[in-house]
């Protein structure tokens, strides 16, 4: 006996008519009288009586209809059962993208996640722009996306969900032997004098517009993703950098931390907030929560 031919049982019993039993289930009449006559052949019992008013349950079986049903109801929990087994086995992938170099409290605390649940949670972690995590949550490509965003591009994120962890600002990174260490406020002429590298940022590159805007064309030594490469062009071509100042916390190439930076609040609106971006339909699982969790806390200490 199969499942069919119960669940047509049940329904037949129902029902008592042919036609409107099959109707119901989407089979031929005739399909539906072969099976209910195939179980009753195997169960060695009369399970209906066919008139030509329809198929009433014989005494045998309105004694066995209700051992049916119950089959029927486990067959129901057992396959809901299963579907469950298969999907707690299953390995959650979580994919996260960050905005310029701050790789490590993700890392940090994915690995230390890890060592939990290695059979249950993985991670995909990948640098980009900010428009392209942006564009990557709007078309579900990142679960996660990390961000900086300032008070005058918040509205190209109003149909996303965006969390704030923390306030930074915008800083000009310099070579320790750059002369603007010494000067107690940065101007216009300043920077006119100054060779600039920056990181491969939409955000940054308006700021940096507004600043040509104020000063006139300013020269570009190098755009670049790499922390190393920053501050190589710094010390060596005695560049000046904008670089928010947690990039440089959290950065995988430490040395960028030790590089004075100035403050430029005079210019430009050096205020960013740092957060999670996520799209209103994604679902957050335990693990992705307690990750997230843990790196707030790691952001919030520093």
């Amino acid at each position: 006996m199969t499942f069919e031919q119960l669940l047509y049982a049940v329904e037949l019993a129902n029902h008592q008519t042919l036609q409107e039993t099959a109707d119901l289930l989407h089979i031929s009449k005739s399909g539906l009288s072969q099976s209910i006559s195939q179980l009753e052949n195997e169960m060695g019992v009369k399970l209906f009586k066919r008139t030509r008013y329809g198929s009433k349950p014989t005494a045998q079986g309105k004694e066995l209809l209700p051992l049916i049903k119950q089959m029927l109801s486990q067959g129901v929990s057992l396959t809901k059962k299963a579907r469950n087994l298969g999907k707690s086995g299953q390995i959650e992938t979580v994919r996260v993208a960050y905005a310029n170099t701050m790789l490590k409290p993700f890392l940090n605390e994915y690995l230390a996640m890890y060592q939990d649940v290695p059979a249950k949670f993985n991670m995909e972690i990948s640098q980009e722009t900010v428009t392209q995590i942006i564009d990557g949550i709007r078309s579900h490509r990142i679960n996660l996306g990390f961000i900086a965003i300032n008070d005058s591009n918040k509205a190209e994120i109003h149909d996303l969900e965006f969390k704030p962890v923390h306030t930074g600002h915008l800083k000009l990174f310099v070579s320790p032997d750059n002369q603007l260490v010494k000067k107690q406020k940065i101007n216009i002429e300043d920077l006119q004098k100054q060779r600039f590298a920056l990181f491969n940022d939409p955000y940054n590159d308006r700021i940096f517009e507004h600043l040509q805007y104020l000063c006139g064309p300013l020269k570009t030594v190098i755009k670049t993703d790499d922390g190393w490469a920053m501050y190589t062009t710094i010390k060596k071509a005695n560049a000046v950098a904008l670089v928010r100042d947690w990039q440089t916390n959290y950065s995988s190439y430490e040395p960028l931390q030790k590089l004075p930076s100035l403050d430029i609040s005079n210019l430009i609106d050096d205020r960013f907030y740092l957060g999670w971006l996520t799209n209103p339909k994604y679902t957050t699982s335990r693990y992705t929560q307690e990750f997230i969790k843990h790196v707030n806390a790691q952001i919030k200490d520093c």
